[in-house]
């Protein structure tokens, strides 16, 4: 694509962004000096004498990046670093094999993206830590809106990770807006991208991507302390189907369930003089937790300061697959992936635990 027209996407796309993520680019501008603050406070494209201060933060970006290469390869960059919307886990039983084909993937140094996007999976762009190891294909969306005739376009980022100590293939990938999941695929968008990514990988990296089995994940959030259970949906043993929220209870105990299991620990010494009552009791919470299937569960790990704790949906078996779809919520603080990386972790440590 001509770097014209690529610019024209990021144009695009930058408007599709949060005005917390525009605010951040533009301070990564001002941290690597793509921009600088005068004195009076207005920012100026560096070596330009144009204040930018008098756009909106998304045609701040757009204008850095119309004017330096630098700013797009910041921004490019970042793309790798960001926190996305949807992940989902595999294991790969050549996972060595797949990291040294990943690790000779030109990364492109001084060079933008503009010959790297495409309407299919092709041609990725890599990037190389200590950590990990990681693949990203650039989508481009393109539509009019039905009634205003505005084209919207996009340039939608698919990030493959490769965690080298754990061993694991992470896909990471956000949202889409609905124009552009218009047509055969509306409702399931996101489990094309991800079979197709599947295929693409097994065809051209020779690697079979197993779903990491993410069920144990019920268990850890009903016991463990430092994660705590607050949403479910149950699909229960006798057919009925439930689904339970916490809500603004900052106990976090769920409805129902929760409740009668505080009131067996409160009155345990009556119910000991009742014990078939006690003994009904057991085998109904029994049932109701061990026998029910949960198709999804909400878990939020807190923090000392509430606006920092993480919070991800777990939707099993997703579209019929068998892999499991995490679902990020929103954070009006943290930016980047460290949450995506500490929920990782946190699956792999317990996991390895249960097995050990």
């Amino acid at each position: 694509m001509q770097f014209d027209n690529y610019l024209i996407y990021l144009d695009k796309t930058m408007k599709e962004n949060s005005q917390k993520i525009n605010s951040y680019l533009i301070k990564l501008f001002l941290k690597e000096n793509v921009i600088e603050k005068k004195t009076s406070g207005k920012l100026f494209l560096k070596d330009k004498q144009v204040d930018i201060s008098q756009y909106d933060t998304a045609s701040q970006i757009s204008y850095c990046m119309k004017h330096s290469k630098e700013a797009c390869q910041i921004y490019e960059k970042w793309e790798f670093e960001k926190d996305y919307k949807y992940s989902v886990l595999f294991e790969c039983d050549n996972f060595d094999d797949l990291l040294e084909r990943v690790k000779s993937v030109t990364v492109l140094g001084d060079k933008c993206e503009e010959e790297y996007v495409f309407t299919t999976f092709s041609s990725p762009v890599s990037y190389q830590s200590e950590e990990y190891a990681m693949l990203k294909f650039n989508l481009l969306y393109s539509a009019m809106h039905p009634i205003t005739q505005e084209e919207n376009l996009l340039k939608y980022p698919f990030v493959v990770v490769l965690h080298k100590e754990y061993k694991i293939v992470e896909f990471r990938f956000d949202a889409l807006k609905p124009i552009f999941r218009m047509g055969e695929h509306q409702t399931d968008v996101y489990s094309a991208l991800i079979n197709n990514m599947l295929n693409y990988l097994q065809q051209n990296y020779s690697c079979e991507l197993k779903a990491y089995n993410l069920d144990f994940m019920v268990n850890i959030a009903r016991n463990e302390e430092d994660v705590k259970l607050i949403a479910q949906f149950m699909k229960l043993p006798k057919g009925g189907n439930a689904q339970l929220d916490v809500g603004n209870n900052e106990e976090y105990v769920i409805p129902l369930i929760g409740e009668l299991r505080g009131l067996l620990a409160t009155h345990q010494m009556e119910l000991e003089k009742v014990p078939s009552l006690r003994e009904a009791l057991e085998v109904f919470m029994f049932e109701m937790e061990e026998m029910s299937d949960y198709p999804w569960i909400e878990v939020l790990w807190e923090n000392e300061v509430k606006t920092r704790g993480i919070q991800v949906k777990f939707i099993f078996n997703y579209m019929n697959r068998e892999y499991c779809l995490l679902q990020h919520y929103y954070s009006s603080v943290r930016i980047g992936m460290e949450r995506m990386n500490y929920v990782v972790k946190y699956i792999i440590d317990h996991r390895n635990g249960l097995e050990e």
